[in-house]
């Protein structure tokens, strides 16, 4: 057999493919190849005789695997995460130890496809790695939770490429701001854990949530459509909130949905209280897909009245659950999970065809008619067919189309702007009144709101609950009247509570209230002795 001297083995050495540096048993570099000096950008003379611990993060757990990824610090400060693999080097004097280091890309089966990131498999092994990390050297690790809210708006709306593009895009995002020394996955659909090593405390995990947030309130340009989409985070830290991969994942999931409880597009921190509070969110599902076949579900009614006529104009119909073990269920608790788990369609269409049928039955009683304004999920208005829908129900319960009036939400509109006008273009011209609820507190566009053919803008009642002692929300409320007035739509000022609100909206030449003052909810009985009796003295919670 031929034999290769030393000075071969060298040359070869040299002239492979992948990046390559050999060690002494103590991890002294005493090679590299010209491989390994392009990817890290140093100079030979500057690897040779360093520990490879000070440019490998990640190296020493070769102490007990002999594969794993690392994070590779080049020169110019950048880290990149390679895949790693170590093996004993067999001299034939057998005095010294010597160990070859080869560096590749990490393998594509690691990968999530679309994002490149590490998928769930993956991370879980880098997170462990950085656990054993933590707890070796008592140190603070923080992961991170990431959920987009109304994804599925987008791939309703847009399609799966529009998705997919958001996806890459949010990934890039969440990148640029934790920076490629940390680790970001995919968990799957839109689903996003980074994890951040050596935090000082909760504040510096906080900031992190904080400016990734930050980084969702420039648009998405999708399918030449600029979409707001924006975030929520949960966030727990090693070793206060698990120790373990799975622990810290599932707390820092159960945060998340706690933010997106609150009303999206924040984060949260774990705990004890969130924790219990997830499976009591199991629960909640459990119960609720249910809800409708066992008659759970019920409608109430709150009066919306007419400043200059002091009467009730319409009705806004409010669901609640009424759970045979818990009792009346509130709203909040249960209306993001319909959201989340889909169940918002079923129930949603429950509503519309269950409002419209009561007043259509007031109307038959020989009662005045009036409106009933009826919310639409964003699921509800970005379904196919919902046009057709609510002709249907409209023609199934017998009530004219104007005395029905449907209330959506700055964000369900603004995302798609041109899709939204179409579609409400199309309800308008079956007769359908139609209101923005909540304004003032989305990403309201002015340019927009005068092609949007609407009748209403609802104040936000975070305006009116201060507006006796705000300034502001005196200002705010009266540019939004002015605004309203001058595109020819009337104005409803929410959560009116107190005779000073009152006078103060009236003050401000709004059109209608609704809130305490006048009523509170109602189940369809109260409301029907409300009306008949013409009562229009205030009633109180």
């Amino acid at each position: 057999m031929m034999e290769i001297n030393g000075k071969i083995y060298e040359q070869i050495f040299e002239q492979l493919m992948i990046s390559a540096l050999i060690t002494d048993k103590k991890g002294i570099i005493a090679l590299v190849n010209s491989s390994f000096i392009e990817l890290s950008g140093y100079e030979k003379d500057e690897l040779l005789d360093q520990k490879i611990e000070t440019i490998i993060k990640g190296s020493e757990i070769f102490k007990e695997k002999k594969t794993s990824e690392v994070s590779l610090r080049k020169k110019d400060g950048q880290s990149i995460f390679r895949r790693l693999s170590v093996k004993q080097v067999e001299t034939t004097d057998r005095l010294e130890e010597y160990y070859i280091w080869l560096m590749t890309s990490v393998q594509t089966c690691g990968l999530d496809p679309l994002t490149e990131l590490p998928n769930r498999s993956l991370l879980n092994e880098k997170l462990t790695t950085a656990i054993n990390r933590a707890r070796e050297n008592q140190s603070t690790l923080a992961v991170l939770f990431l959920d987009l809210d109304r994804f599925k708006f987008v791939n309703d709306t847009l399609g799966h490429s529009s998705g997919d593009q958001l996806l890459s895009e949010t990934a890039a995002r969440i990148e640029s701001v934790i920076g490629e020394e940390n680790v970001l996955a995919r968990m799957g659909g839109d689903e996003f854990v980074c994890f951040i090593e050596n935090v000082k405390d909760e504040k510096e995990a906080e900031h992190v949530a904080k400016r990734i947030i930050t980084a969702f309130a420039k648009p998405f340009a999708l399918a030449e459509t600029d979409m707001y989409i924006t975030t929520s985070i949960g966030i727990s830290l090693y070793p206060y909130d698990g120790d373990e991969v799975e622990q810290l994942i599932t707390n820092a999931d159960t945060a998340m949905y706690r933010a997106k409880k609150k009303g999206r597009n924040q984060y949260m921190m774990a705990s004890a209280d969130i924790n219990a509070g997830g499976f009591e969110r199991l629960l909640l599902e459990n119960n609720l897909r249910g809800a409708l076949e066992r008659e759970e579900l019920l409608l109430h009614f709150q009066p919306q009245v007419d400043l200059k006529s002091n009467q009730v104009k319409s009705l806004e119909a409010l669901l609640r659950w009424n759970h045979p073990d818990l009792g009346m269920i509130p709203p909040g608790d249960f209306i993001p999970i319909a959201e989340d788990s889909g169940l918002i369609i079923p129930i949603g269409d429950w509503v519309l065809r269950t409002a419209c049928r009561k007043m259509k039955e007031w109307q038959e009683s020989g009662y005045p008619p009036v409106r009933v304004a009826v919310n639409l999920s964003a699921g509800q208005f970005l379904k196919s067919g919902l046009v057709e829908n609510v002709k249907r129900i409209l023609q199934d319960t017998g009530l004219s189309p104007s005395y029905l009036e449907l209330e959506i939400t700055e964000n369900m509109v603004m995302h798609d702007v041109h899709s939204a006008i179409i579609i409400l273009r199309q309800l308008k011209e079956l007769g359908i009144q139609i209101s923005i609820d909540d304004f003032g507190t989305g990403y309201s566009s002015l340019n927009y709101l005068k092609e949007f053919p609407v009748d209403t803008l609802k104040i936000d009642r975070s305006f009116i609950h201060d507006i006796d002692t705000n300034p502001n929300s005196i200002a705010l409320t009266k540019a939004i009247t002015t605004l309203a007035h001058d595109l020819n739509l009337k104005v409803i000022a929410e959560g009116v509570e107190n005779f000073k609100q009152l006078s103060l909206v009236k003050q401000h030449a709004c059109d209608a209230v609704q809130g305490f003052y006048f009523s509170k909810p109602l189940s369809y009985d109260h409301v029907v002795g409300y009306l008949h009796n013409d009562k229009q003295a205030p009633i109180h919670a």
